[in-house]
């Protein structure tokens, strides 16, 4: 006998496994349920107000590992840059000193999968030699799982490239290789999956050294091989992979900023300067408006490079700038609104400008600013006060914070620290930044640090 009511029948349902009962939604019930949805809305409201310019760790990292599980619909278009999502959440979850991931024991098992995912979508490309040269293979990373690869365990000997050249339907692609390199560092890789001399000829075939006809993008880095765009963004993500491979490439040798090996640093010390504008700022092309996202990749480029002041004779131009951005919280533009990631964008120039010393920044209504875009029920923080939250800019306003020593009401011991011009942990800069240092003898030290750490809580 049919459990379905008489009015749902002959539907083409499936028959339910226990009683069905419809309710009807009288003007009563639709009352009661609007009542109850105003009284949460309230409860938000007022826990809005209570929690307003407290930093929230627990719930920022809830928040962040939620969205390395699973993101929301609004996320569906962004699933070719998934591995920048990730990294957004990983380098968060260090600022945030998180134990469930970080913690030398406990944190291995859930680092392992995401090494073994990230290693997944690393890819090889066969370049034809079209520009007269011999065809060569090089190797790095793209966004997401889209390619429908088989899943291959990168801690099971031996372990391949996936997939086999021939087989890649794509492009390497710089932002995607950036985000790889630095976050299998933060997660405790040794890269010693990755080739550094094929990744290094994929970026050295993305720059755009053609100059009648690449015009003003002459110089530049473009994003992937088919159909890409040509930006400041892409300079700055070719030189972080080739500083991050350095010592693997150069064992025993001194970053040399303007090695041409692999990157022609002469044309990518012209493009910058082209890019320089009228008001001390840096666009992302030449003959643009001056931008808050191109400012910090310009300057963290021209860093890498020890270039800064070849560009700048003068260093108050680009301070000045910078220091003109603030309204409270940080713009990205002349006229422009308040945006929190722009305080990471914006202080981090001014940081490397300073040398670290945060000199030039209102610091504290900065920090007000981005507190009040702490979201006050699920974490996170948007763009704007009211804004709902995004990895995106949780990661900035955190690397702000960050950056900036922030030490108040719910992180009285401070953040993590980064290394604000790669963009990554600071043991990630500090293991890619020193020579001498193997790194195995960072893991060592580090998991020596935390055991001593633990027997001391456990006594």
């Amino acid at each position: 006998m049919s459990k379905l009511p008489p009015e749902l029948k002959g539907q083409g349902l499936p028959e339910p496994d226990g009683e069905v009962t419809v309710e009807e939604i009288t003007p009563e019930k639709l009352a009661e349920m609007q009542a109850q949805q105003m009284a949460k809305m309230k409860a938000a409201a007022e826990l809005a107000k209570a929690n307003a310019g407290k930093f929230d760790l627990s719930k920022n990292a809830r928040y962040l590992h939620y969205s390395l599980s699973g993101l929301p619909e609004p996320y569906e278009s962004l699933d070719t840059n998934r591995l920048t999502l990730a990294h957004f959440c990983i380098q968060s979850l260090y600022i945030l000193k998180d134990q469930r991931l970080f913690h030398v024991l406990k944190g291995k098992e859930v680092r392992d999968r995401m090494i073994k995912w990230i290693y997944n979508l690393k890819v090889t490309q066969v370049l034809d030699g079209s520009d007269g040269g011999e065809p060569t293979t090089v190797e790095g990373f793209v966004g997401g799982t889209f390619l429908g690869n088989a899943f291959k365990d990168v801690f099971q000997s031996p372990f391949s490239a996936a997939p086999n050249a021939s087989d890649t339907p794509t492009s390497v692609h710089l932002a995607m290789t950036y985000c790889a390199l630095l976050t299998l560092l933060t997660l405790g890789d040794d890269l010693s999956h990755v080739d550094a001399h094929r990744i290094m000829l994929g970026v050295k075939s993305l720059q755009n050294l053609d100059r009648e006809k690449d015009g003003i993008l002459f110089g530049s880095f473009k994003s992937h091989g088919e159909g890409s765009e040509s930006d400041m963004r892409f300079c700055y993500c070719a030189l972080t992979i080739e500083r991050v491979l350095w010592k693997l490439l150069h064992p025993q040798q001194p970053w040399n900023g303007m090695d041409s090996t692999y990157v022609d640093k002469g044309a990518l010390l012209e493009f910058v300067k082209r890019s320089k504008c009228y008001d001390g700022g840096i666009a992302l092309l030449p003959d643009q408006e001056s931008h808050g996202g191109s400012y910090f990749t310009g300057l963290a480029t021209l860093e890498l490079m020890g270039s800064v002041d070849e560009v700048f004779k003068d260093r108050a131009e680009p301070i000045d700038w910078g220091v003109m951005r603030q309204i409270g919280g940080m713009q990205g533009r002349r006229g422009k609104v308040e945006d929190t990631c722009y305080s990471y964008w914006v202080g981090g120039g001014l940081n490397i400008l300073d040398g670290g010393e945060n000199l030039y920044l209102d610091k504290e209504p900065l920090h007000k600013y981005i507190l009040k875009c702490q979201h006050p029920m699920y974490g996170g923080f948007g763009k704007a006060e009211g804004a709902p939250p995004d990895v995106l800019h949780t990661f900035y306003s955190l690397g702000y914070l960050s950056l900036s020593g922030f030490a108040g009401e719910g992180a009285e011991g401070g953040c993590g620290d980064i290394d604000v011009t790669l963009g990554c942990s600071k043991e990630a800069g500090d293991w890619i930044r020193d020579v001498d240092k193997t790194y195995e003898v960072q893991v060592k030290e580090k998991e020596l640090r935390e055991l001593q750490a633990l027997k001391a809580a456990s006594t």
